[in-house]
């Protein structure tokens, strides 16, 4: 049966930043090509959900008919209970979750295949998960028998992302790109120019409003340097290092660059790149997505660690230029070279190496801004 067959509601359920964006994308997607209604279940996993919830108050240009708040900081079973709620109420057409692992995700798959076997119950990517080899570890016995319990049956110890049985559907940016666990599953490509969506765009200036950003201080040639948590540049002190590196060619470029911290850090600037003559700080409680967004028409570079945002940046901004810290430390990760290529993603690895991209990248610009002589004008 088809979607539409169903009759009902387009349901998706986000929890982070980058699930929200994604999700109002495919909603805009499919309220343009079918007139059909959306319902966003949004069940915030993030440090200042309070931010999504007033732009959404006014929001004329939303795909959904409701953005629907549960309050994450229940119980398991009342968030579970709250969820089943609303997959009743809705009598949904399809389900998208970006997460089929964890309990809220499985929770709401579960719900919609017992009740609405209909319903069309799709994954869609949620980062650099999909395109990389990483594994979540098995639960523990103790931790199956209570989630089975909890959940019934069909719950499932879900280690890469996508692959849960009740998922039927694989959305991706790239499908051509995806890990083997998830390209020879059922899989749609995700619609790129949703990206581009009035209703997408509109929901990055409200929150760009919010946070006190100004899209229009970056210019085009800048560099943003997307920082990790400090907890993560504890565990790998080579990638400090090298940050630390960039910003110092960075900081002898005639353009600005700007730092991205991560939205969980509590310290003011922990790598000390903010100083009187260093970078700008964008607001770190802005979703480095929404950044990307803002920016898409522009060409621009971005430096980060092996990170989502770093990925995702590759992935929402066709003009961008990558630059991946690749740090020796034990435990960093590591990417595949055809994603990389793929993504217009740089690896460097040491400071000789951040040098010499940026003195290429500075010819290149000088060769580009050199005015061209006249045949008449040029030297004999």
């Amino acid at each position: 049966m088809s979607d539409a067959a169903a009759g009902g509601m387009h349901l998706f359920l986000a929890r982070s930043s980058l699930q929200f964006l994604m999700a109002t994308a495919l909603a805009s997607d499919r309220r343009q090509r079918t007139r059909e209604p959306c319902r966003m279940l949004f069940l915030p996993d993030m440090l200042e959900p309070a931010l999504f919830l007033r732009a959404t108050q006014a929001w004329p240009e939303s795909p959904f008919d409701r953005v629907q708040h549960v309050d994450a900081r229940g119980s398991s079973a009342v968030v579970r209970r709250e969820l089943r709620r609303a997959v009743s109420v809705a009598r949904p057409a399809s389900l998208t979750v970006f997460n089929d692992r964890e309990e809220a995700g499985q929770a709401a798959l579960i719900a919609v295949a017992r009740d609405f076997p209909q319903a069309r119950r799709l994954c869609a990517e949620d980062g650099s998960l999909a395109y990389t080899d990483f594994e979540y570890r098995a639960h523990g016995r103790v931790t199956r028998l209570r989630q089975r319990l909890r959940l019934g049956r069909r719950w499932h110890d879900v280690r890469v992302l996508g692959t849960n049985p009740l998922v039927q559907q694989f959305v991706a940016l790239h499908p051509a790109l995806l890990r083997q666990a998830l390209r020879h599953r059922p899989v749609a490509a995700f619609p790129a120019a949703a990206l581009d969506s009035p209703a997408l765009r509109s929901l990055a200036v409200r929150l760009c409003e919010a946070t006190g950003f100004d899209p229009s201080t970056v210019p085009a040639g800048a560099t943003v340097l997307t920082v990790s948590h400090s907890s993560y540049a504890t565990r790998n002190p080579d990638y400090a290092q090298l940050v630390r590196d960039c910003a110092a060619r960075l900081g002898r470029r005639p353009e600005r660059f700007f730092v991205k911290y991560h939205p969980r850090e509590s310290q003011p600037d922990y790598l000390q790149l903010c100083g009187p003559g260093g970078a700008r700080q964008v607001a770190r409680s802005l979703p480095a997505e929404c950044l990307y967004l803002m920016l898409r028409d522009r060409e621009l570079a971005v430096v980060g660690g092996m990170s989502t945002s770093l990925l995702t940046a590759g992935l929402l901004m066709p003009r961008v230029r990558c630059v991946a810290l690749m740090h020796a430390s034990p435990t960093g990760e590591t990417w595949d070279r055809r994603l990389l290529d793929a993504l217009r993603i740089t690896p460097l690895a040491d400071a000789a190496g951040i040098d010499q991209y940026f003195d290429t990248e500075d010819d290149a610009t000088d060769r580009n801004d050199r005015p061209h002589l006249a045949e008449h004008d040029a030297p004999r």
